[in-house]
């Protein structure tokens, strides 16, 4: 079937746009794979939105037609078939069977219908019941509350009688109680609407995609569920204390269970520490109808919980079920048990991954699990002095069980060379223990773990709800839970020395996980998870996945990985069950790498699998790129690994800003390969004094390396800008290529009106995992795909940073990629960067390009009345 060709849009789409839509809408028609490219500022949400949703209207709309003349048909014959005739036997026998198959294209057809007048039953109900119950819930509902959610605050309060708390500690014999409330139905439903599952890799983009959505010419139309975890969902502040997800998922599955036990428990001590939780249930009638009228982003949706004391969790769960657009973050759609416990079903619907770039990250990201010496020893303390305490209540199973995964956890430490009397602060002997990387079956071989059955111990981790259990028994506990004490005491000298390691750069990453892991709420309460995690990864295909050890200087740095080198492993099921699968994004190439890695590992047909890419809407002239092959002075720039402590290089680079500086107005982005590096060229130029004289022509930012200082520095940066102090005229910010700058964040008009980039930041091809990985898809995919995989690693990088500069059609920017090896990269950067892109052997005409494009823009704007 041919695509329309209109598609209604909220103002006159440009012509790449239009493309973009027909591609996609033959895309979802035909059942296919599609890779979307469409550059940042192209307007690819809400052709994502027009395009999709046009078809889905169009689809439902044809699902409607085909029953209603199919059962016109059916009634055709039937009519034919009482007729005066010989043939009696024979036509009576057919009628039978057309009734036989019309009753069912009936029922169904009267469930299609039933699905579509639920809508403006939605909205009497929200119009006659939203009053009420404004006045209904300020009495009886939040009367309950308030008795309960203090008990539930304060764990000496909820347990007035000793005995009884411990009782709650013991572990469960019984089944698993479902990943859902009791209220849900799971009866299957005759008619199933056709969905749209749309995923973002954060809440704060499928927030922004929710704005796209109410501008649309949909917005009145379609049903949009928002589905979260409990962390971003739940109101009942005695769950949401807790932070850790898989924690808050277990308390609130905890309280559900006590809720339905109580009625059954004559003990009254029992049903003092039995209650449910507030909000479950509500009046989620109003939430859902809300939910479903409405286009509302997830805070929206809590906060219409908090009014109506229901949980906004389950509300959004018991909207899936008649949602047409249903948007999800990464991990709830990539990660299988987290798809099915939300009760997401591809079958036959639609699902498209926004953002899409770094997918195959994404996969083995969310697959591979790290832990480290001191989790194993945190972990092993608290298992035993748990087991101790109430080892004679425990069935037999239960110290079975129990007995294994203390096992585990003595025979991991080994790999470090370590038993469970070390203490975390133990050195290493790296003359033995090296980083090696061992695949599952001669990890598992090497560490004695193939004696225990992973997959039945995880179940009984889960049924048995050790985890809350062991939560529980470290709270009350925690303060006489303690590790081993050090075998050797060290001096005050030597205890110092231990306790700056964390801030060697040399294992920045041992570094980084050692540093969470001192948190003392981390240390006391979440390593039992870490571990299960790791274990759970152990039942991965052992062709699929490999174990890096990466010693530290002590036990507890120590590091532990699985790496998960097959994410088409984790897709099969998705291109399986999927009608259509569309991958979108600003910068896709190389786009070989999802075909050969992802689609057709997964075990899609070529056939199946289909490719679109625009340009720019911006025009050539509102970008120019310049390739440096050299500085002022004539110095060659190749920003290596060899020459990063290379003053003259580093003093070449300071006379390069400081002359960038002078001529480009308002903001310049600074990328560099690393925090490392980034840190190196700011100490030197600080210290040759040219900070100093750009600082007369931009205040200078730096990109921090936490998460919660990120606004902080955009907002002075920007702040700068907008209001120069004379005789500056903007800002510099330094950032780093994949850092918390280089993706997702805006640097559009004077924010980004030049982006250079410092070298080529490729990955360091003596880490153990990388080459690991390359080895498996030179064995895998074909001869040269590991030097394939490393040369995309560091140019998508690099086009990640470049997409920074222009975001709509009148912006204007220019990108100076500074290293000489970037004039044979031409080809892999994004096409609208080819199109205007120079090679500069000197400095010179570097220079006189870029000021006269700014001097060009400036005589434009005078002219604009």
């Amino acid at each position: 079937m041919e695509p329309p060709q209109e598609f209604p849009f909220p103002f006159p789409p440009y012509e790449i746009q239009k493309r973009f839509m027909k591609e996609l809408y033959a895309c979802l028609e035909d059942g296919k794979l599609g890779l979307f490219e469409s550059p940042t500022g192209t307007g690819k949400s809400l052709s994502l939105i027009c395009g999709a949703l046009k078809w889905l209207v169009d689809h439902e709309k044809r699902r409607k037609q085909e029953l209603t003349s199919t059962i016109e048909e059916i009634e055709r014959k039937i009519k034919d078939c009482e007729k005066p005739t010989d043939n009696w036997f024979t036509v009576q026998t057919e009628e039978i069977e057309l009734k036989a198959k019309k009753q069912p294209l009936e029922a169904k057809l009267n469930a299609l219908l039933e699905y579509e007048g639920e809508r403006e039953k939605l909205k009497k109900l929200i119009e006659t019941k939203k009053a009420a119950q404004r006045t209904k819930t300020t009495g009886k509902t939040r009367q309950q509350f308030a008795k309960k959610v203090p008990k539930s605050d304060k764990p000496e309060e909820m347990n007035p009688d000793a005995r009884d708390a411990e009782s709650d500690l013991i572990l469960e014999d019984g089944p698993s109680n479902s990943e859902s409330s009791e209220e849900e139905d799971t009866e299957e439903p005759l008619f199933k609407n056709t969905k749209i599952f749309f995923c973002s890799r954060t809440h704060s983009q499928l927030t922004q995609f929710v704005h796209e959505l109410k501008r649309s010419p949909y917005s009145q139309d379609v049903s949009v569920v928002p589905l979260s975890s409990r962390q971003n969902y739940c109101i009942n502040k005695s769950i949401k204390k807790l932070k850790h997800m898989s924690l808050i998922n277990e308390a609130c599955l905890q309280l559900q269970r006590k809720k339905t036990t109580v009625k059954k428990e004559k003990d009254l001590k029992r049903s003092k520490v039995s209650s449910g939780c507030p909000f479950i249930p509500g009046d989620q009638k109003l939430l859902t109808a809300e939910v479903l009228i409405n286009i509302q982003d997830i805070e929206e949706i809590t906060l219409k919980g908090q009014e109506s004391d229901t949980c906004p969790y389950y509300g959004s769960r018991k909207s899936l079920q008649n949602g047409q657009l249903i948007l999800v973050p990464y991990n709830s759609i990539l990660h299988k048990n987290t798809r099915t416990s939300l009760g997401i079903d591809l079958k036959g619907n639609v699902l498209i991954i926004d953002e899409a770039h770094n997918l195959l990250d994404a996969i083995e990201g969310m697959h591979s699990s790290v832990i480290t010496g001191r989790n194993l020893l945190h972990c092993y303390s608290q298992l035993s002095q748990y087991q101790k305490r109430f080892e004679s209540l425990f069935s037999a199973k239960s110290v079975l069980y129990l007995g294994q995964l203390s096992f585990c956890l003595k025979k991991l430490l080994t790999i470090f060379g370590a038993t469970t009397k070390s203490h975390p602060n133990d050195e290493i002997d790296k003359s033995i223990i090296i980083p090696k990387v061992y695949k599952l079956e001669e990890f598992e071989v090497f560490t004695d773990i193939d004696t225990v059955n992973i997959f039945k111990l995880l179940e009984f981790v889960k049924t048995s709800k050790l985890v809350h259990k062991l939560q529980g028994f470290v709270e009350q506990y925690g303060n006489s839970i303690k590790i081993n004490e050090q075998k050797v005491k060290k001096s005050g000298v030597k205890e110092f020395l231990n306790s700056i390691k964390n801030n060697d750069t040399s294992s920045q990453e041992a570094a980084s996980v050692v540093n969470v892991s001192t948190n003392n709420e981390e240390q006391t309460s979440n390593p039992l998870m870490a571990i299960l995690s790791f274990l759970e990864c152990l039942k991965s295909s052992c062709v699929d996945g490999r174990v890096c050890i990466l010693p530290g200087t002590t036990i507890g740095q120590g590091i532990m990985k699985f790496l998960l080198l097959n994410p088409a492993a984790h897709f099969y099921d998705v291109v399986r069950d999927a009608r259509s699968v569309v991958l979108a994004g600003g910068t896709m190439e190389p786009m070989s790498e999802f075909i050969d890695q992802l689609f057709l590992m997964a075990g899609a047909t070529s056939e199946r699998i289909i490719t679109f890419s625009c340009d720019h809407v911006i025009p050539k002239e509102n970008i120019i790129s310049n390739v440096v092959v050299r500085g002022p002075t004539g110095i060659e720039f190749e920003f290596n690994f060899q020459n990063r402590q290379n003053t003259k290089l580093l003093d070449e680079l300071g006379r390069a800003l400081l002359n960038l500086c002078n001529i480009v107005p308002a903001g310049i982005v600074v990328f560099f390969p690393s925090y490392n590096y980034e840190d190196i060229v700011f100490k030197h130029l600080d210290k040759s004094g040219i900070i100093s004289k750009i600082s007369v022509k931009k205040r200078i930012f730096r990109e921090p390396k936490l998460a919660s200082q990120v606004n902080v520095i955009l907002d002075q940066y920007a702040h700068s800008i907008k209001n120069p102090q004379s005789p500056c005229n903007g800002a510099l910010l330094f950032s780093v290529v994949g850092g918390k700058l280089s993706e997702g964040l805006n640097f559009s008009d004077d924010l980004g009106r030049c982006v250079i980039v410092v070298g080529l930041p490729y990955p360091n091809i003596k880490s153990p995992e990388l080459q690991e990985k390359m080895r498996y898809l030179n064995e895998n995919i074909k001869q040269d795909a590991g030097n394939n995989f490393y040369e995309n690693s560091c140019m998508k990088a690099v086009n990640q940073c470049i997409g920074r500069s222009v975001r709509h059609i009148n912006d204007y920017s220019t990108v100076i990629l500074l290293d000489k090896r970037y004039r044979h990269k031409i080809q892999v950067l994004p096409q609208w960067i080819q199109r205007s892109v120079t090679i500069n052997d000197s400095f010179g005409p570097v220079i006189g390009n870029v000021a006269k494009f700014f001097a060009a823009k400036k005589a434009k704007q005078r002219h604009i009345p």
